[in-house]
């Protein structure tokens, strides 16, 4: 995108996204979104542009932009390729992340392991969406804190984009307990390990294990019907 506008319309988008607060299906007005930003509806147009070329949004007839609603087997997809690349770029983070970028992992990890316990002592409620909100920022800040490490620009640009595309469509697909955040942090925690100790196999098994229990958890929660909840290869 050639305007700076167009750069603040489209980071602005992205992070509600994100956050969830467009979750699939919402419409996306360039009207209020330019005035909630102070500019003209131009470059709203334009950054919705981009997102409809990174598959976050569809233009539909008599409504516009929409935010993209996923199918059972397009999530198993989207799963599957990080399931393809998300174990190699651990790997290679284990080989080549700096002590500082140890320091931030390890930062990321205690900040949702306090998130996890302020919510089994009852101090905070694991459905408010600030507590949410937090304990996501620190997950995506995890991952991209390995996926930066590897050294591989191509990777780091596709794995990046099928997190947020992750984000975006799991958004209020499972609900946040104790139980899902005490999980997600064991996963983490046995990454961080890995990579503390340089150990490129166990980190690509810990992130391996890692994938396929998210994709097991959104799949349970998110249909009805018991035979659509595990994944089958």
């Amino acid at each position: 995108m050639s305007t700076t506008h167009s750069r603040r319309a489209y980071d602005h988008l992205k992070s509600k996204l994100i956050s969830g607060e467009l979750a699939p299906g919402s419409r996306i007005l360039y009207g209020p979104v330019g005035k909630e930003l102070g500019i003209s509806a131009t470059p709203v147009r334009e950054a919705i542009g981009m997102l409809v070329n990174e598959g976050f949004v569809d233009l539909v007839p008599q409504l516009g932009a929409v935010v993209r609603k996923i199918e059972r087997e397009e999530l198993i997809e989207l799963y599957e390729m990080r399931e393809a690349l998300e174990p190699y770029v651990a790997e290679k983070a284990a080989e080549r992340m700096s002590e500082n970028n140890l320091q931030i992992l390890q930062q990321h990890y205690q900040a949702m392991q306090e998130i996890t316990q302020q919510v089994l002592t009852g101090e905070i409620d694991a459905e408010e969406l600030k507590t949410i909100k937090a304990f996501e920022e620190h997950d995506l800040a995890f991952h991209k804190t390995i996926l930066d490490s590897c050294g591989n620009e191509i990777m780091i640009r596709t794995v990046e984009n099928s997190h947020v595309l992750t984000r975006i469509f799991s958004t209020n697909r499972h609900r946040y307990d104790a139980e899902l955040m005490h999980a997600t942090c064991e996963d983490h925690e046995r990454i961080l390990k890995a990579l503390l100790q340089g150990d490129a196999i166990a980190a690509q098994v810990a992130m391996r294990r890692h994938i396929r229990n998210g994709l097991e958890v959104t799949l349970h929660s998110s249909s009805t019907n018991p035979a659509d909840r595990r994944w089958r290869r």
